[in-house]
This record gives C-alpha cells, structure tokens and sequence, in this order.
C-alpha cells in the first residue's frame, strides 16, 4: 500500500500535460491547455512584471513552428483600467536597452481590447526576437525607452530557466537561445 501511495505522490509531482505554474526569479511560467474542438494546444509562456505594472512576454504554442526555426515574439505589454489610456501611445518610437549597452529599436502598437481595455505593446517579432532572446539570456537587464524616457525595467533574473521550461512545456528546446 505505501508504495502504490508513494507511486501516486510521485506521479503528482511530475510534469504534467495540464495547466501549470513555475516561478524563476523575476520569471514565472504559465501554461494553459485549451481543447479547440479539433486538438488540444497548449500555450506556454515566460512573463516578468504584471500585476497591474507593465510586463515582457515571451510565449509559444505546440502548434507553432518553434524554434529553432522560427523564434517566439518578445512582447513589451502595458494594460490599462476600463476608460483609462495607457501610457505608452500609439506609434511612439521606443526601444530596448541591455546592461551591455545593445540596443534594439522597436514601436508602440496602441489600441483597444475586445472588451475595451486599452492596451499598449512594443513586439520583438522573428528573426529580431532571436537576437533579443539571446540578448535577454546574457544580460541582467533592460530598459524600456519610450519617446527618450525610460518607461520599465525588466529583470533578466531567472530567464534562461523560464524560457527552457517554457520550451519544454510545449515540445521544444532551447537551441537558437541556449546553446
């Protein structure tokens, strides 16, 4: 009896195809299963900030082609309460920062949700978000500049481990990333 407990404690613990969680540093992992009607996919994302301040997004799903071939978007994402706007506004130049200097340009996508909420984003789409993947894994962090001012910080702490558990949690690797 103890060991059929101890087997079904174990199963428990391990990695699972449902929803899930993870924390690394200033990183936490998300997965969420959705059953389209056809097959489940699964959304795995890295996420640093929230909670009602801006955050960075990295997500991939096991439908997508992944990497190595194509790169998840890095996402720059700023919400705002229902009839307030955001601070960042649309086509507003910005750029990210690293601690070693690097610099990679970008623009604010403003507008508004499907249920009203404005919302404000800056995306690293593929091939440049390889090069901002890679940038994010060997620097401790980057600034949002938005119109000369800088708007957020993001903490790389924990980021190589949330993006491999990421990966993994939707069926790929870290390779083009962590080599």
């Amino acid at each position: 009896m103890k060991i059929m407990i101890v087997g079904l404690l174990a199963l428990l613990a391990s990695p699972s195809w449902a929803d899930g969680f993870w924390e690394y540093g200033s990183w936490r992992v998300i997965v969420q299963e959705v059953d389209t009607g056809e097959d489940i996919r699964r959304t795995c994302s890295a996420v640093t900030g929230g909670d009602g301040q801006p955050s960075v997004v990295v997500s991939v799903s096991n439908g997508d082609v992944g990497p190595p071939d194509f790169f998840p978007t890095v996402l720059v994402r700023e919400t705002a309460p229902r009839g307030f706007k955001t601070v960042m506004q649309n086509g507003q130049a910005a750029y990210i920062r690293f601690d070693d200097e690097d610099v990679m340009d970008g623009m604010v996508y403003a507008s508004l949700d499907d249920e009203g909420f404005a919302f404000a984003e800056i995306a690293f789409d593929h091939p440049l978000s390889q090069w901002v993947l890679r940038a994010m894994r060997k620097n401790g962090q980057f600034d949002v500049v938005v119109e000369g001012k800088v708007f957020m910080y993001a903490y790389m702490d924990g980021f190589t481990a949330s993006y491999l558990k990421m990966a993994e949690e939707c069926g790929f690797d870290g390779e083009g990333v962590v080599e």
